[in-house]
């Protein structure tokens, strides 16, 4: 059955070559050049004449091949060896073929990364103006935010050290809102009294330093309770506002 090559479906004669080898499951590195060849051929006789400014290319690859192919089916004879290296053109052909698929190999992971982008949704950012907070009265002037996470770092890793290892006993995640009602209940059980900041991290686990850092600052930012620290490097406390 005969059927017409389209030769827009390849995108030159390398695109071409590379689909016969594929498709005759050959290895690229130990490339049959005869076999190919007439593979080739075999593709050119079927190609549309009228297409000749196309098919330009295909015919330029096609006598390269088989002059490839009658090199190779000739006799060997022993040549003088000449100070200029030539290159066998079987070889050249193999890395061009090499270079070649790995550029389409990038630009098909491109365009499979163009395609899935284009099957996400994004949402416009939302303005967030409502949602920011004036903290310049909240936290004393000698203290940043900064310090305060750097002082429950130094703390997470003394008390991760310090714990025994039997004593670590995972337990059931909670909410800021969870952990802050936990807080506001130590605050009244310790009426009056100012709280180490220390006191508050009684678990040695990433997840619940975080959620109580997080909860303290709520409930600074909820003006429930305040931090006083007396100077640069000394304790923090925590305690009540009046």
């Amino acid at each position: 059955m005969s059927y017409e090559v389209i030769l827009d479906d390849f995108q030159g004669p390398l695109d071409l070559l590379l689909h016969l080898i594929k498709e005759k499951e050959m290895d690229l590195e130990t490339l049959e050049v005869s076999e190919i060849t007439d593979q080739y051929l075999a593709y050119i006789n079927q190609m549309d004449p009228n297409q000749l400014e196309i098919m330009s290319e295909y015919l330029v690859m096609a006598t390269q091949l088989i002059e490839m192919k009658s090199k190779m089916l000739l006799p060997n004879e022993k040549v003088e060896l000449e100070d200029e290296y030539k290159e066998d053109p079987r070889e050249q052909l193999i890395r061009r073929l090499i270079e070649y698929k790995k550029y389409k190999d990038i630009l098909e992971d491109m365009r499979e990364s163009y395609d899935y982008r284009h099957t996400l949704y994004t949402k416009a950012p939302a303005i967030m103006d409502e949602y920011v907070v004036d903290t310049t009265n909240l936290i004393p002037d000698n203290l940043e935010v900064y310090d305060l996470i750097r002082a429950m770092q130094k703390m997470f890793q003394r008390k991760s050290l310090t714990t025994p290892l039997e004593s670590k006993i995972a337990r059931v995640e909670i909410s800021i809102e969870e952990r802050s009602d936990q807080i506001r209940q130590y605050f009244k059980r310790h009426h009056h009294q100012k709280i180490r900041f220390d006191d508050l991290f009684d678990e040695p686990t990433t997840s619940y330093f975080v959620i109580t850092f997080l909860s303290i600052l709520t409930l600074v930012n909820k003006r429930e309770i305040e931090i006083e620290q007396s100077g640069n490097f000394e304790d923090i406390f925590l305690k009540e506002r009046e």
